[in-house]
């Protein structure tokens, strides 16, 4: 005995030396040696870089070590670039709110899908794809079009240019590197994607094989003052980002008109000594830059020059009116904006069968500008849909220059700021079963009378992103599915149209509880159908009415059989058959178990034959 007893310990001593590290603790599998259908990614890393050295430091990275990318790098980058910031809006602008990217997130154990809802990862498939696209590294992006969610390339390429530019300001933030790749974008179809996803492009990430080397040196004086940095935070400038649909109509200082104008296409003020080359605010899918900047204020209209950071006056005089005659402006109240950003693309340079990469470079012109203005303490807001080509080149002076394209507005200013909505009022049910749909409703008036957006947090890490707009004074209802069990915070935010927020409101608790009865099978035979239900409590179940229904055919008997189970134990299985069936025809079975606080049901299709049931696994 004393001999078996030894044995067994030297065993399990051996195991344990196998098992644990020189350090003594258990070795644990890395996240990316385990395939999990989802995981939530951590918070991200606190990115304290000043915007305007982020802009200057982009630059693409083609080349990448072995080292690994962490969660937290990972997560970080992600949320930059397509996640949810602190009032509930979105790193990139979105006209309407509809937000038409996917991104795949490509690792050597497998593709995800990023979910922004609840900042997390969701499994899309299994095995290393790493070898789509171009460059070695240990990530890639693969930024997809969702054709479903908006049939316009232009503004779904241009959505996927300004998460582009997120992906590249905070890898970069990071140590880490990155490029916009064109080539090879349709390998993302052997990763299966749906048919109504088109491949934008790819995004390596890694750290760089050669560490960035920056030197400053300035660009050269010209009519507009140097490009200076300001004190607010890549971070800050994205949590903090407004838009607005109208300004004071203050003119802005040249030192504004000049931070803003070179955010859109200007040249970096370091030197990329491992590049010996000063890099640009934005990337090219291809290595061309077709666009050609144009702006106007209260006093003319001028063209930039990105080489030498200058403006010209082409035309005097305050033309803001006709340029908003000549687009859609919807509520946007263009004349107040104080200086006027319009990238033109110019055809001839600009071939078209690349147009998804110049419409992916207005996106960055875009998201560059809207990022600037904020830290300047200004807003600004985009304007796609131009009526009147013609109308806008002959307003600002270039009629005979057809080549040029205008792809976008974008109005800058000094917001007026409106007063916020009231705080919320939330109403909803207080308890239900996981898996099932509940809707709530809220309402606020805002003090201006101004129209309001509602944002839920469901209190699981999801949230209904903005609804509206609605009436101010009109109750909004809102629906969620929770699939967990426990308890739950409900709570409520509003916005007016100018991006006024209130408070949220006092959180309303709602308990989720089990499907308490389940009804695990529904078989056929001779006269009879038979079920099988099961009581998920871990508490007896008294008086649970059931029911057994046929639907359809033509029974002479048995169509309905009704009875109550005194009780059934805490987590046990109890059979119920129906009274004799004879009949003819195809029907659906339905078996429902309920007690008065809940209620399940299970239906079958099958057919009846004379006194032969059958009922079908599924349907």
């Amino acid at each position: 005995m004393n001999k078996k007893i030894l044995g067994i310990f030297v065993c399990v001593l051996f195991i344990i030396t196998a098992v644990l590290p020189v350090t003594g603790e258990l070795n644990k599998l890395k996240p990316k040696d385990i395939i999990q259908d989802y995981y939530s990614l951590p918070p991200p890393i606190s990115v304290d870089m000043v915007l305007e050295v982020s802009i200057c430091r982009r630059m693409s990275v083609r080349s990448f070590t072995e080292e690994e990318i962490t969660d937290e790098e990972l997560s970080t980058i992600l949320w930059a670039a397509y996640g949810y910031t602190e009032n509930g809006s979105r790193p990139i602008f979105s006209p309407n709110g509809e937000y038409s990217t996917v991104i795949y997130v490509i690792r050597s154990e497998a593709t995800y899908k990023y979910v922004p809802e609840n900042h997390s990862l969701s499994l899309f498939k299994s095995g290393n794809y790493l070898h789509l696209g171009q460059y070695d590294s240990p990530i890639k992006f693969g930024l997809v079009w969702d054709m479903s969610v908006t049939d316009d390339e232009m503004r779904g390429m241009a959505e996927v240019g300004m998460i582009g530019q997120g992906i590249y300001f905070d890898a970069n933030a990071l140590g880490l590197g990155t490029v916009t790749t064109g080539m090879y974008v349709e390998d993302l179809y052997e990763l299966g994607i749906p048919a109504h996803e088109k491949p934008a492009i790819i995004m390596p990430l890694g750290h760089p094989s050669s560490p960035y080397d920056f030197t400053y040196d300035p660009l050269p004086e010209s009519n507009l003052p140097m490009v200076m940095n300001n004190t607010m935070s890549l971070e800050d400038a994205i949590n903090n980002r407004i838009y607005v649909n109208i300004w004071d109509d203050t003119p802005l200082s040249l030192v504004e008109q000049s931070q803003l104008i070179w955010s859109s296409y200007g040249y970096s003020y370091l030197i990329d000594n491992v590049n010996s080359k000063r890099h640009r605010t934005l990337p090219s899918g291809i290595g061309v830059y077709p666009y050609k900047i144009y702006a106007a204020n209260h006093s003319g209209v001028y063209q930039y020059s990105h080489s030498d950071h200058s403006i010209t006056e082409i035309v005097q005089g305050d033309k803001r009116e006709d340029i908003n005659n000549s687009i859609g402006a919807n509520n946007i109240t263009i004349t107040t904006a104080s200086w006027i950003i319009i990238p033109f693309l110019d055809t001839d340079i600009g071939d078209p069968q690349y147009q998804g990469f110049w419409y992916y470079e207005v996106g960055a012109i875009t998201h560059n500008v809207l990022l600037e203005a904020t830290v300047l303490n200004l807003s600004a807001n985009v304007i796609y849909d131009i009526s009147d080509e013609d109308g806008l080149r002959s307003a600002l002076g270039i009629s005979s220059q057809t080549n040029l394209l205008p792809l976008a507005v974008v109005p800058a200013g000094t917001p007026i700021l409106s007063n916020p909505p009231e705080i919320p009022g939330l109403s909803g049910p207080s308890s239900g079963i996981a898996g099932k749909e509940y809707t709530f409703t809220a309402s606020t008036t805002d003090p201006d009378g101004d129209q309001v957006f509602y944002l839920f947090d469901w209190g699981d890490e999801t949230n209904s992103g903005w609804l509206g707009p609605f009436s101010s004074g009109a109750p909004v209802d809102a629906s969620h599915t929770w699939t967990k069990v426990g308890e739950h915070q409900i709570k409520v935010q509003a916005k007016d149209i100018n991006h006024a927020y209130s408070n949220w409101s006092e959180p309303l608790i709602i308990q989720m509880f089990r499907e308490l009865f389940e009804v695990k099978s529904i078989q056929g035979g001779f006269f009879k159908i038979k079920s099988t239900i099961k009581n998920n409590d871990f508490f007896d179940a008294s008086d649970v009415q059931w029911n057994i229904v046929l639907d359809g055919g033509f029974i002479l008997t048995g169509r309905k059989t009704t009875d109550v189970i005194t009780s059934i134990p805490g987590g046990d299985e109890t059979e119920i058959k129906s009274n004799p069936i004879i009949g003819l025809g195809p029907i659906t079975v339905r078996v429902t178990a309920e007690v008065p606080e809940s209620s399940t049901t299970r239906q079958r299709d099958g057919f009846v034959f004379l006194f032969y049931i059958k009922v079908n696994p599924g349907g």
